[in-house]
């Protein structure tokens, strides 16, 4: 009789454990973490992802809006994603549709940024800070992601298009004027000087 009540205390108490770690959030894989993250919408698709040591970014678009979940390791078997940022839907010929810039006092950093391309004379992209710059090829209709193990500013980014000549299309920045909007930061023609105002 005591097996019996010791294995089914055990069973019992499993199961308890289980239910706690399921209700905070923890899950199996990142993926699953990042979907139960109460900020990403029910709806969201998938668009891209990028493995760190500590975790993954998962890039999600979705009716509501494009947003970015941080999925974290914990416990050896189980990730929890508490960590999001969100960006805008728009019409432009570039899209940021994800990414973020993170640090913490674990040692843990990613710089993250997502886009996607409409315009077919963009030939190549180049984003980061000087010694750390990626060029990436241009593909229509497919994330395009830059990332970088650390942490730093989105205007390190120095994010630009260019055409098959080398010539910058694009820069990723806010508009030149003294009044900015978080939405406002995204991809502006060189050609044209943004000077949007309300």
């Amino acid at each position: 009789m005591t097996k019996t009540r010791l294995w089914s205390t055990s069973v019992i108490l499993l199961l308890l454990i289980t239910l706690f770690f399921y209700l905070g959030g923890y899950k199996l894989d990142a993926l699953g973490a990042a979907r139960a993250n109460s900020f990403v919408p029910k709806d969201s698709v998938l668009l891209d992802e990028v493995d760190y040591p500590w975790g993954k970014v998962l890039i999600f678009d979705s009716s509501e809006k494009p947003i970015t979940a941080i999925s974290f390791k914990s416990f050896g078997l189980l990730w929890i994603s508490r960590t999001s940022t969100y960006y805008f839907h728009n019409d432009d010929p570039i899209k940021t549709i994800g990414g973020v810039i993170y640090s913490d006092d674990k040692g843990r950093a990613a710089t993250v940024l997502s886009v996607l391309l409409n315009d077919p004379q963009i030939s190549y992209l180049e984003a980061g800070p000087d010694g750390n710059r990626f060029r990436k090829k241009a593909e229509l209709n497919v994330p395009i992601t830059f990332y970088w193990d650390k942490s730093f500013p989105w205007n390190d980014f120095n994010a630009k298009a260019f055409n098959e000549n080398g010539k910058v299309l694009y820069e990723y920045r806010y508009p030149e004027t003294n009044y900015i909007r978080s939405e406002d930061l995204k991809w502006y023609p060189v050609s044209v000087k943004s000077t949007q105002r309300d």
